[in-house]
């Protein structure tokens, strides 16, 4: 069983990805089970295997504790310690070969918090693990708003502790050009470098962008480069995530080839 875990600013297309991943591994004939670990989801475009609203629900706490939405969610996922061994049990039964973890919107449940990695770290066990960190395609566009994506990315590389998969979703809004010029940016420090100060942003504090963005970038020279783009909508590049995905589990072997799945 290994575990994919989805993180990534509110509204980066985290639970869209989880949804078009778990259906191009079907289709490949790897078994996956969705799991949702938003408390405050609304509404999901997928039916999740297991789901912790079956035992908090972020409104239900709102009403409760008189909390406004991120207090509630913060509260919410404080009290699903409580449950953590149950949704690990529901996890497990499902035996899947692939779990696709779709994590809540608010960052700071996994980027500052201890209780959002507290809960990673029980669910996933013993098993073997990977974070997928998405950029939305929006603020990848944007030199300063990238800037502040990569140290997101690396904050949530440094509080999960996991191999950290990096790529920009709605790669289905990019232009070919923008998109090269974004995965150049993305794959080289130097280029992040001279792209801040270009804009007029402090080189002190570009550097140090460049030094994050290098934090964040695989150290093995064989490894998947440093970014990967997808769009949950048209499908592309999710055969290239799969294959990153894999390049950290299992050195570049399918699992299903392995072990097959017992559910297909």
């Amino acid at each position: 069983m290994y575990y994919v875990i989805i993180v990534g600013p509110a509204g980066s297309g985290k639970s869209h990805l989880v949804d078009a991943l778990g259906d191009w591994m079907e289709f490949n004939q790897l078994d996956a089970a969705r799991v949702n670990l938003d408390p405050a989801a609304e509404w999901l475009p997928y039916e999740p295997e297991v789901d912790v609203r079956d035992y908090i629900d972020t409104k239900t706490v709102m009403e409760k504790y008189k909390l406004g939405p991120n207090g509630a969610l913060v509260a919410s996922i404080d009290m699903l310690t409580q449950y953590v061994d149950k949704v690990r049990d529901e996890i497990e039964a499902t035996k899947a070969n692939y779990v696709l973890i779709d994590t809540p919107g608010q960052m700071e449940l996994f980027a500052f918090r201890d209780t959002g990695p507290y809960v990673l770290k029980e669910i996933v066990a013993d098993h073997r693990a990977v974070t997928v960190f998405i950029f939305d395609a929006v603020f990848a566009s944007n030199p300063r708003s990238l800037a502040s994506s990569i140290f997101l990315a690396m904050s949530t590389r440094l509080r999960i502790g996991l191999p950290q998969i990096n790529a920009v979703s709605k790669a289905d809004l990019l232009q070919p050009d923008r998109m090269e010029e974004i995965n150049e940016i993305l794959n080289s420090p130097d280029s992040l470098y001279s792209t801040l100060v270009a804009e007029g942003i402090d080189p002190l504090l570009a550097e140090a962008s460049a030094k994050a963005l290098e934090a964040i970038m695989p150290s093995d020279v064989a490894a998947p480069a440093a970014i990967r783009f997808v769009s949950a909508v048209s499908g592309y590049g999710l055969d290239d995530l799969y294959a990153a995905i894999q390049q950290v589990l299992a050195g570049g072997e399918d699992f299903y080839t392995e072990e097959p799945s017992p559910r297909l």
